[in-house]
C-alpha cells in the first residue's frame, strides 16, 4: 500500500476530513489533497506528526511493502516477545488465585473461634480481601487464557 493510500486511509478511519487533518499538521487543505493524490510528498517533520496522529511507526508510512504496523519485522518480534511474557504472566495469576483461595479457606474456618468484635472484624475483612482477590486473579488468568494471539 503507498503513502497516498495510508494517509487516505488513516485519515478517513479517524473520520477527519482533509480540512481537519490540514488543520492538525498545520498545513493546507491542498496540500493534503496532494499528498493523497500522489502528485506531492510530505516533509519529514510532516511524516512524524503523521505517525503520531495515525499511531503508526515512520517505516510503516514510508514502506510500500508494509499493509500494517505488524508487518514491520521489529514490531512482529515485539509482539512475539510481549505474547510470551503474557503467557508467563498467566500463571502467576493462577498461583495467586489459589493461595488467596486458600488464605479464604483458612479464614473462614478461624472466624467461629473469634469471640472478640474487634478479632471478628479484622478476620471478616481478610475474608473479604481474599475472596477479592482470589476472584481478581482467577478473571485475569481466564481472561489472559482465552486471549488471542
Amino acid at each position: 500500500m503507498s503513502l497516498p493510500d495510508k494517509i487516505i486511509k488513516h485519515r478517513k478511519a479517524h473520520g477527519w476530513s482533509q480540512e481537519d487533518f490540514a488543520e492538525k499538521l498545520n498545513v493546507s487543505r491542498q496540500a493534503i489533497s496532494r499528498w493523497e493524490n500522489g502528485t506531492a510528498l510530505p516533509d519529514a517533520q510532516n511524516i512524524l506528526q503523521i505517525s503520531k496522529l495515525f499511531h503508526v511507526t515512520t517505516d510503516y508510512l514510508l514502506n510500500d511493502d508494509y499493509e500494517c504496523d505488524s508487518d514491520i519485522p521489529a514490531v512482529q518480534s515485539a509482539t512475539k516477545e510481549t505474547y510470551e511474557l503474557v503467557s508467563r504472566k498467566k500463571y502467576k495469576h493462577l498461583i495467586g488465585a489459589i493461595f488467596f483461595t486458600a488464605a479464604w479457606l483458612f479464614w473462614v474456618k478461624k472466624i467461629p473461634t473469634y469471640v472478640d468484635g474487634i478479632e471478628f472484624g479484622i478476620a471478616f475483612c481478610c475474608l473479604v480481601l481474599c475472596a477479592a482477590n482470589a476472584f481478581i486473579q482467577f478473571n485475569l488468568f481466564f481472561k489472559m487464557l482465552f486471549k488471542k494471539r
